[in-house]
């Protein structure tokens, strides 16, 4: 047991158990009474996590960060325990200033306390507003971004490797106990869960906590064509096979079938993604202009309309606004790049 760590809830998987007391440990020692809790959420916080299902993880720091410094000293401890633990950890890291302006669902709703002091009653839930804006600008940054594809969109998404036998979306690898690290549907569920999400809560005004709930939501306020899709790849991708690939031929088919279907609902979400992101650079609420300006500048959409959009910014009253449209219209007047697909 690490360094005599006692958690104060279990996931019931002591493997889990080990590396959320190695992190405890050493955040404590780093961090002396700097952290309020340590949050577990996603599948093993309800114990129906799989073999390859990583740990879902947030740390929560008391009043604000101090200063860089100590972000660099997190990121260092984070980087030192994701290697040494047994499974795989997904760390979130956040401060109280933070939570105070809103947590999200599956940490407020779904999290287990394993460590320290839970104030979750004290943190407002995040707003539909702020939930459903979060969710597609990080959607469209994943779908773009977690596959390898050119930082600039210019037209409908291509596969992420059109020649490979899932088009590129079971390149991920993930580490299992035995040490092994197999390709996995990881990204293919997260993406398109992500997407399905944002969807939700754009066009449902629905917040989705939990993973596996995602397509029967979807299913139940959205109910497209996209809802069987949604649903083959939880039930087939983690239910069925545990997040690894078919080694059957007849399961395989299925996964590529699933694969080439993946494309089509990407465009979908871009396709709405581009209307939202119109609709924001013209809100009249700053908090919209900006964050949708930012998501330009991370992943450039090149777009007449969007650029036509983005223009009357550069002489907004926000400075920083002024700035980042600014930045985001010279991409536009900038040859484009080989490949901006």
């Amino acid at each position: 047991m690490a360094s005599g760590v006692v958690l104060a809830a279990t996931t019931g998987n002591e493997t889990v158990d080990e590396a959320l007391r190695l992190v405890v440990a050493a955040f404590e020692a780093c961090f002396p009474r700097r952290i309020r809790a340590y949050y577990v959420h996603g599948s093993h916080a309800d114990r129906t996590g799989l073999a390859a299902s990583d740990v879902d993880l947030t740390i929560v720091f008391k009043g604000r960060f101090s200063a860089e410094a100590e972000r660099a000293a997190i990121a260092r401890s984070r980087e030192a325990c994701a290697r040494q633990a047994a499974v795989e950890l997904d760390f979130e890291i956040v401060d109280e200033e933070d939570l105070a302006r809103g947590v999200y669902l599956d940490l407020k709703l779904g999290g287990r306390c394993v460590w320290g002091e839970d104030r979750r009653d004290q943190w407002p839930l995040i707003s539909l507003a702020t939930w459903t804006r979060e969710r597609m600008h990080a959607a469209y940054w994943l779908i773009v971004n977690v596959f390898g594809r050119p930082p600039v969109v210019d037209g409908p998404l291509a596969f992420p490797d059109p020649a490979a036998e899932f088009y590129g979306y079971t390149r991920r690898t993930i580490r299992l106990p035995d040490g092994s690290e197999p390709a996995s549907t990881r990204d293919l569920i997260r993406v398109t869960g992500w997407a399905a999400t944002a969807l939700l809560a754009l066009r449902a005004g629905r917040y989705v906590a939990r993973k596996r709930d995602c397509h029967l939501t979807y299913q139940r306020f959205i109910g497209d064509e996209w809802a069987p899709l949604l649903a083959a790849i939880y039930d087939r991708c983690r239910g069925e096979w545990g997040y690894l690939l078919p080694a059957d031929p007849v399961g395989r088919q299925v996964l590529h079938a699933i694969c080439a279907r993946t494309l089509a609902f990407e465009n979908h979400f871009m396709a709405v993604y581009r209307d939202f992101l119109l609709a924001e650079l013209r809100a009249s609420d700053p908090a919209a202009r900006l964050t949708a300006v930012q998501s330009l500048g991370r992943i450039h959409y090149r777009d007449e309309a969007i650029r036509q959009a983005v223009q009357p910014l550069v002489t907004d009253g926000d400075a920083g606004l002024r700035t980042a449209a600014a930045e985001v219209l010279a991409r536009y007047d900038a040859p484009a790049g080989p490949g901006s697909r």
